[in-house]
């Protein structure tokens, strides 16, 4: 058996894996949910979360994250991904596509157990004159803050249908050298643009359901997004691919996903909106690595580990990690003082990253 038949054995092994325990680890959770629920029909009871499930969760977690240290590192008993690597940059795709949709599958399962765990609307349990008198503390004030109307998501799918149309006007008539232009000299700088544009009207804009804590962390997170797009930017041009220029999709998706990271974080009230950041962050090395395979970047062997994309990769997977637990144990109503020093702690250690990541030559 060759080694490209051999990492894709790997690699199906492991998202199998990692598959069979998640769904064993549903079985349980929900075992164990049902015999917590209340034997009368039609209480109203709230379920609490149950460790067990959490612990499992984490158990998920630390076996996926050891497949994904075991494919990515191999040892000298199976390096068929490294060989693959080294002379087939398919190969590598693949391989990191199918990483990829592991890392999806595990984290969708996280969320999953963690929504499944909410606890329901609290006024619902309440009856009698306690009912009413949520209803008339819900009535709106007319000295209340004035409400602020949170975008819906169906309004992005105009934009998604002009995406859409780019690509397929770059596939079917644009040759190559057109599309580096195109991306270089008109999507990246219009993109930075709108970025800014975004960041003016953040700055005069003011939310009366968020508090100071959650603006501190979306300015945190929104700053750190435009400057990585301005970083992408230069690494495009760098590049100077000109007809060989092959990795258009790769960074209009870049482009892509950062304005929906941006609008999440800026206009929606969800909690969820700073895991997506994290997840975003997660993805940017990734594209990075598949955008340098696409255009065959060689990355000199005597680079040392600092220097690569796998320093912020760790980073961004353990915030992310963190951002669940933080999560878990942390209710809507609860101040994000602790969250946002997290964040701030993040930061300043990926900017030291960054700091160290600078060619020698370049410094």
């Amino acid at each position: 058996m060759d080694t490209r038949s051999v990492a894709f054995l790997e690699i199906m092994a492991a998202i199998a894996v990692v598959g069979v325990l998640a769904f064993l680890i549903y079985l349980i959770a929900t075992f164990a949910r049902r015999a917590r629920q209340p034997d009368s029909v039609g209480a109203t009871t709230m379920v609490e979360a149950h460790w067990v499930e959490l612990i499992l969760g984490l158990i998920v977690l630390v076996v996926a994250v050891g497949l994904l240290v075991w494919q990515l590192f191999p040892s000298d008993l199976s390096s068929a991904g490294e060989g693959v690597a080294e002379t087939d940059p398919r190969s590598l795709t693949f391989f990191i596509v199918m990483l990829i949709v592991g890392g999806v599958g595990v984290v969708g399962f996280i969320v999953f157990l963690f929504v499944r765990n909410a606890p329901p609307n609290r006024g619902v349990a309440k009856t009698g004159d306690q009912l009413v008198q949520v209803t008339q503390s819900a009535a709106p004030d007319a000295h209340s803050a004035p409400t602020v109307e949170i975008p819906s998501a169906t309004r992005l799918v105009g934009l998604l249908v002009l995406g859409v149309a780019f690509l397929l006007l770059n596939w079917i008539y644009v040759d190559k050298t057109q599309q580096y232009a195109l991306m270089l000299y008109l999507m990246y700088p219009a993109g930075f643009a709108v970025a800014l544009v975004l960041l003016l009207d953040k700055a005069t804009r003011a939310w009366s359901i968020k508090t100071s804590a959650e603006s501190a962390r979306e300015w945190m997170f929104c700053d750190a997004l435009v400057f990585l797009l301005i970083l992408g930017f230069l690494n495009l041009l760098a590049s100077g691919a000109g007809e060989t220029y092959a990795a258009l999709f790769w960074d209009f998706l870049h482009l892509a996903l950062f304005f929906l990271a941006f609008w999440l974080i800026d206009r929606k009230v969800t909690r969820y909106r700073f895991l997506v950041a994290y997840g975003y962050l997660i993805v940017l090395p990734i594209l990075l690595l598949i955008w340098r395979v696409i255009q065959e970047v060689s990355v000199p062997e005597e680079l040392s580990w600092w220097s690569t994309i796998w320093p912020f990769f760790s980073l961004a997977i353990i915030s992310f990690v963190l951002e669940i637990i933080s999560l878990i144990a942390t209710k809507e109503t609860e101040n994000q003082t602790v969250p946002m020093l997290k964040d701030v702690v993040f930061f300043v250690i990926y900017a030291i990253l960054l700091i160290a990541a600078i060619p020698e030559a370049a410094a």
